[in-house]
């Protein structure tokens, strides 16, 4: 006898069976654009959105929900970046200067979310606030990752 439980597991393993694949692309697509920009030595500014952008554009995606599940779907993978370079630029860093990107990412982190609450206050937690309020966060996780890779640069100049 199955329980109640077991077709809602089986549906969250196919769910992130299907999801694994798409963010793999997804954070390739990113990490070539940023490679792209970093060869040509700009910021990076333009990648933020490669892949939010046209999610945003596909028929059927102009619901709230579907529009904030593209943006956050982004900002999972410059999250991924960023916790992955943090602990980089950590490990390249000596004490005093580590203790610094540790201060700054908790300061960082107070910001961004000060800022991601605007809009839910602006509109009183109505549905543009959560497209609003996600497209912040990706927006400052993404200028996140690309403030981690300049000073890992500035830590290991090539």
């Amino acid at each position: 006898m199955r329980t109640p439980i077991e077709p809602l597991v089986a549906m969250l393993f196919a769910v992130l069976a299907f999801s694994a694949p798409a963010a793999a692309d997804d954070a390739n697509k990113i990490k070539a654009c940023l490679k792209k920009e970093q060869d040509a030595n700009r910021s990076g500014r333009d990648c933020i959105g490669i892949v939010s952008d046209p999610c945003l554009q596909k028929p059927g995606n102009e619901a709230t929900q579907s529009m904030v599940e593209c943006v956050d779907g982004e900002t999972q993978v410059w999250d991924g970046f960023l916790n992955a370079d943090y602990q980089l630029l950590l490990g390249s860093l000596p004490g005093a200067a580590a203790e610094s990107v540790r201060q700054s990412e908790r300061a960082w982190i107070a910001a961004r979310d000060a800022d991601c609450k605007v809009p839910y206050d602006i509109y009183e937690g109505g549905t543009m606030a959560r497209l609003d309020g996600a497209s912040c966060a990706q927006d400052h996780t993404a200028n996140r990752v690309l403030q981690l890779h300049v000073w890992q640069r500035m830590a290991k100049p090539e």
